[in-house]
Protein backbone atom coordinates (compact mmCIF):
# COMPACT_ATOMS: atom_id res chain seq x y z
CA UNK A 1 0.00 0.00 0.00
CA UNK A 2 1.76 3.04 -1.07
CA UNK A 3 0.93 6.69 -0.06
CA UNK A 4 -2.37 8.02 1.48
CA UNK A 5 -2.85 4.54 2.68
CA UNK A 6 -6.00 5.93 4.60
CA UNK A 7 -7.47 6.59 1.63
CA UNK A 8 -7.35 2.74 0.64
CA UNK A 9 -8.34 1.23 4.21
CA UNK A 10 -11.76 4.34 4.34
CA UNK A 11 -13.08 2.12 1.02
CA UNK A 12 -13.10 -0.80 2.54
CA UNK A 13 -13.07 -0.48 6.22
CA UNK A 14 -16.11 -1.45 8.19
CA UNK A 15 -16.66 1.70 10.35
CA UNK A 16 -15.21 4.78 10.96
CA UNK A 17 -14.04 7.02 13.91
CA UNK A 18 -13.61 10.77 13.38
CA UNK A 19 -12.76 13.31 15.77
CA UNK A 20 -12.61 16.77 15.08
CA UNK A 21 -10.54 19.76 17.28
CA UNK A 22 -10.07 23.15 17.27
CA UNK A 23 -9.44 23.88 14.06
CA UNK A 24 -12.95 23.22 13.20
CA UNK A 25 -14.51 25.38 15.72
CA UNK A 26 -15.61 29.13 14.24
CA UNK A 27 -15.50 32.45 15.70
CA UNK A 28 -17.98 35.56 15.24
CA UNK A 29 -16.86 37.31 12.23
CA UNK A 30 -15.13 34.02 10.42
CA UNK A 31 -17.97 34.65 7.12
CA UNK A 32 -14.98 32.96 5.04
CA UNK A 33 -13.78 30.17 7.51
CA UNK A 34 -17.56 29.13 7.88
CA UNK A 35 -18.41 28.54 4.30
CA UNK A 36 -14.78 26.35 4.41
CA UNK A 37 -16.02 24.45 7.47
CA UNK A 38 -19.59 23.64 6.05
CA UNK A 39 -18.14 22.53 2.84
CA UNK A 40 -15.65 20.34 4.91
CA UNK A 41 -18.84 18.83 6.63
CA UNK A 42 -19.91 17.89 3.62
CA UNK A 43 -17.53 16.64 2.20
CA UNK A 44 -16.47 14.19 5.25
CA UNK A 45 -21.20 13.17 4.99
CA UNK A 46 -19.77 12.10 1.50
CA UNK A 47 -17.10 9.99 3.07
CA UNK A 48 -18.96 8.39 5.42
CA UNK A 49 -22.78 8.48 4.47
CA UNK A 50 -22.82 5.03 3.88
CA UNK A 51 -20.70 3.68 6.70
CA UNK A 52 -21.10 2.82 10.37
CA UNK A 53 -19.43 5.76 12.38
CA UNK A 54 -19.06 7.94 14.79
CA UNK A 55 -18.03 11.58 15.42
CA UNK A 56 -16.47 13.38 18.36
CA UNK A 57 -16.15 17.07 18.03
CA UNK A 58 -14.56 19.88 20.05
CA UNK A 59 -16.20 22.19 18.22
CA UNK A 60 -18.68 24.25 20.50
CA UNK A 61 -20.21 26.20 17.81
CA UNK A 62 -22.88 23.88 17.19
CA UNK A 63 -22.55 24.46 13.42
CA UNK A 64 -22.51 20.58 12.62
CA UNK A 65 -25.74 19.82 14.07
CA UNK A 66 -26.92 22.17 10.82
CA UNK A 67 -25.31 20.33 8.78
CA UNK A 68 -26.35 16.82 7.21
CA UNK A 69 -23.79 14.98 9.49
CA UNK A 70 -26.26 16.40 12.15
CA UNK A 71 -29.44 15.11 10.05
CA UNK A 72 -32.17 14.03 12.89
CA UNK A 73 -33.87 12.01 10.21
CA UNK A 74 -31.21 10.36 8.43
CA UNK A 75 -30.33 6.70 9.60
CA UNK A 76 -27.12 5.55 9.55
CA UNK A 77 -25.60 2.38 8.13
CA UNK A 78 -25.32 -0.22 11.44
CA UNK A 79 -22.83 -3.33 10.84
CA UNK A 80 -24.22 -6.26 10.70
CA UNK A 81 -23.02 -9.18 13.48
CA UNK A 82 -20.40 -11.26 11.07
CA UNK A 83 -21.57 -15.11 11.29
CA UNK A 84 -25.24 -13.22 10.57
CA UNK A 85 -23.29 -11.74 7.25
CA UNK A 86 -21.28 -14.91 6.64
CA UNK A 87 -24.78 -17.47 6.51
CA UNK A 88 -26.36 -17.77 2.61
CA UNK A 89 -29.78 -18.42 2.76
CA UNK A 90 -30.02 -22.08 2.31
CA UNK A 91 -32.01 -24.82 4.67
CA UNK A 92 -28.93 -25.44 6.75
CA UNK A 93 -28.52 -22.02 6.96
CA UNK A 94 -31.33 -21.22 8.35
CA UNK A 95 -31.94 -23.91 10.76
CA UNK A 96 -28.37 -22.90 12.52
CA UNK A 97 -29.57 -19.20 12.42
CA UNK A 98 -32.18 -20.39 14.20
CA UNK A 99 -30.37 -22.06 16.73
CA UNK A 100 -27.98 -19.22 16.99
CA UNK A 101 -30.87 -17.20 18.09
CA UNK A 102 -32.24 -19.72 20.67
CA UNK A 103 -28.91 -19.71 21.99
CA UNK A 104 -27.49 -15.93 21.63
CA UNK A 105 -30.38 -13.50 21.12
CA UNK A 106 -30.20 -11.88 18.44
CA UNK A 107 -29.21 -7.74 18.45
CA UNK A 108 -31.23 -5.39 17.14
CA UNK A 109 -29.89 -3.40 14.84
CA UNK A 110 -29.11 -0.05 16.31
CA UNK A 111 -31.04 2.30 13.70
CA UNK A 112 -29.58 5.88 14.90
CA UNK A 113 -29.89 9.43 13.30
CA UNK A 114 -27.17 10.87 12.48
CA UNK A 115 -27.39 13.82 15.06
CA UNK A 116 -27.60 10.56 17.55
CA UNK A 117 -23.91 9.68 16.14
CA UNK A 118 -22.08 13.00 17.31
CA UNK A 119 -21.16 13.94 20.65
CA UNK A 120 -19.71 17.16 21.96
CA UNK A 121 -18.24 16.60 25.22
CA UNK A 122 -16.76 19.85 25.03
CA UNK A 123 -20.09 21.71 25.01
CA UNK A 124 -22.61 23.53 22.80
CA UNK A 125 -22.50 27.04 22.43
CA UNK A 126 -26.78 27.05 21.72
CA UNK A 127 -27.56 25.43 24.57
CA UNK A 128 -27.73 27.48 27.74
CA UNK A 129 -27.46 26.60 31.42
CA UNK A 130 -27.59 28.44 34.65
CA UNK A 131 -24.31 30.46 35.14
CA UNK A 132 -24.45 30.09 39.16
CA UNK A 133 -24.84 26.08 37.77
CA UNK A 134 -28.00 26.09 40.77
CA UNK A 135 -29.69 23.60 38.48
CA UNK A 136 -28.34 20.62 35.92
CA UNK A 137 -31.10 21.56 33.57
CA UNK A 138 -29.95 22.45 29.87
CA UNK A 139 -31.63 24.76 27.63
CA UNK A 140 -32.57 24.83 23.94
CA UNK A 141 -31.86 27.71 21.45
CA UNK A 142 -35.46 29.89 22.37
CA UNK A 143 -36.60 27.71 24.87
CA UNK A 144 -36.39 30.15 27.99
CA UNK A 145 -36.59 34.03 25.74
CA UNK A 146 -35.66 35.74 28.83
CA UNK A 147 -32.25 34.24 29.12
CA UNK A 148 -33.10 34.48 33.02
CA UNK A 149 -32.43 30.92 34.62
CA UNK A 150 -36.18 30.17 36.42
CA UNK A 151 -34.89 28.88 39.01
CA UNK A 152 -32.63 31.23 40.60
CA UNK A 153 -33.08 34.14 38.25
CA UNK A 154 -28.90 34.54 37.12
CA UNK A 155 -28.36 35.15 33.63
CA UNK A 156 -28.28 31.78 30.78
CA UNK A 157 -25.12 31.72 29.73
CA UNK A 158 -23.56 28.74 26.64
CA UNK A 159 -23.55 25.21 27.61
CA UNK A 160 -19.82 24.54 27.34
CA UNK A 161 -16.42 24.23 28.95
CA UNK A 162 -15.75 27.53 29.01
CA UNK A 163 -18.26 28.00 31.37
CA UNK A 164 -17.56 29.02 35.59
CA UNK A 165 -18.95 25.45 36.41
CA UNK A 166 -19.95 23.26 33.62
CA UNK A 167 -22.97 21.37 33.41
CA UNK A 168 -21.58 17.39 31.66
CA UNK A 169 -25.26 16.42 31.62
CA UNK A 170 -26.06 17.46 27.86
CA UNK A 171 -23.16 15.52 26.41
CA UNK A 172 -23.42 12.75 28.79
CA UNK A 173 -26.31 10.70 26.84
CA UNK A 174 -24.02 10.86 23.80
CA UNK A 175 -21.07 9.77 25.35
CA UNK A 176 -22.33 6.73 26.56
CA UNK A 177 -23.75 6.00 23.01
CA UNK A 178 -20.05 6.76 21.86
CA UNK A 179 -18.22 4.66 24.48
CA UNK A 180 -20.94 1.73 23.24
CA UNK A 181 -20.25 1.75 19.67
CA UNK A 182 -16.12 2.39 20.06
CA UNK A 183 -16.88 -1.03 22.05
CA UNK A 184 -17.91 -2.91 18.68
CA UNK A 185 -14.47 -1.41 16.79
CA UNK A 186 -12.43 -3.75 18.73
CA UNK A 187 -11.10 -6.23 16.38
CA UNK A 188 -12.68 -4.10 12.71
CA UNK A 189 -11.30 -2.48 10.38
CA UNK A 190 -11.43 0.69 11.38
CA UNK A 191 -10.49 3.91 10.39
CA UNK A 192 -9.50 6.95 12.74
CA UNK A 193 -9.93 10.37 11.18
CA UNK A 194 -7.81 12.69 13.42
CA UNK A 195 -8.83 16.27 12.07
CA UNK A 196 -7.17 19.61 13.72
CA UNK A 197 -6.79 18.19 17.29
CA UNK A 198 -3.94 19.79 19.18
CA UNK A 199 -2.72 19.93 22.66
CA UNK A 200 -5.60 21.95 24.39
CA UNK A 201 -7.41 19.04 25.60
CA UNK A 202 -5.54 16.05 24.60
CA UNK A 203 -7.18 13.58 26.75
CA UNK A 204 -10.79 14.06 25.06
CA UNK A 205 -9.17 13.00 21.40
CA UNK A 206 -5.43 12.74 20.76
CA UNK A 207 -5.09 10.04 23.25
CA UNK A 208 -7.49 7.90 23.30
CA UNK A 209 -7.49 7.87 19.74
CA UNK A 210 -3.85 6.98 19.59
CA UNK A 211 -4.56 3.97 22.50
CA UNK A 212 -7.88 2.67 20.35
CA UNK A 213 -5.74 2.41 17.51
CA UNK A 214 -2.66 0.63 19.48
CA UNK A 215 -5.08 -1.82 20.92
CA UNK A 216 -7.14 -2.67 17.67
CA UNK A 217 -4.74 -4.04 15.02
CA UNK A 218 -6.60 -3.69 12.30
CA UNK A 219 -7.25 -0.17 13.04
CA UNK A 220 -5.50 2.64 11.02
CA UNK A 221 -4.90 6.09 12.16
CA UNK A 222 -5.15 9.33 9.74
CA UNK A 223 -3.70 12.39 11.51
CA UNK A 224 -4.06 15.61 10.09
CA UNK A 225 -3.13 18.91 11.99
CA UNK A 226 -1.62 22.90 11.32
CA UNK A 227 1.22 22.07 14.06
CA UNK A 228 1.54 19.01 15.61
CA UNK A 229 0.90 16.24 12.85
CA UNK A 230 3.14 13.66 14.54
CA UNK A 231 2.41 9.90 15.18
CA UNK A 232 3.69 7.00 17.50
CA UNK A 233 6.40 5.15 16.28
CA UNK A 234 4.28 2.60 17.87
CA UNK A 235 1.97 3.10 15.30
CA UNK A 236 4.57 2.31 12.46
CA UNK A 237 2.85 1.34 9.63
CA UNK A 238 -0.87 1.73 10.89
CA UNK A 239 -0.39 5.55 10.77
CA UNK A 240 -0.09 8.74 8.53
CA UNK A 241 0.72 12.31 9.62
CA UNK A 242 0.30 15.13 7.82
CA UNK A 243 1.15 18.58 8.04
CA UNK A 244 -1.49 21.29 7.42
CA UNK A 245 -5.06 22.82 8.35
CA UNK A 246 -7.33 19.99 8.68
CA UNK A 247 -10.14 21.83 6.73
CA UNK A 248 -8.19 22.63 4.00
CA UNK A 249 -7.17 18.74 3.89
CA UNK A 250 -10.45 17.40 3.83
CA UNK A 251 -11.59 19.85 1.08
CA UNK A 252 -8.62 19.14 -0.82
CA UNK A 253 -9.30 15.58 -0.59
CA UNK A 254 -5.40 15.13 -0.42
Amino acid sequence: MGENQWKERLERCERVLIGLGEEWKLCKGQEERKEQVLKGYEVLYQWVKNKDYFIITMATDGVIFDTLLGSSQEVVVSQKEEWEEGLACKEADLEMLARMDQVFPKKEIRQDTRWQRIVAPCGNETWQQCSRACTKDIWEPGEIPSGICPHCGALLIGNTIDAPVYIEEGYLPQWQRYTQWLAGTLNRDTVILELGVGFNQPGVIRFPFEKTAYFNQKAFLCRVNGKFPQVPKELEGRTEGFLGDSVTWVLEGV
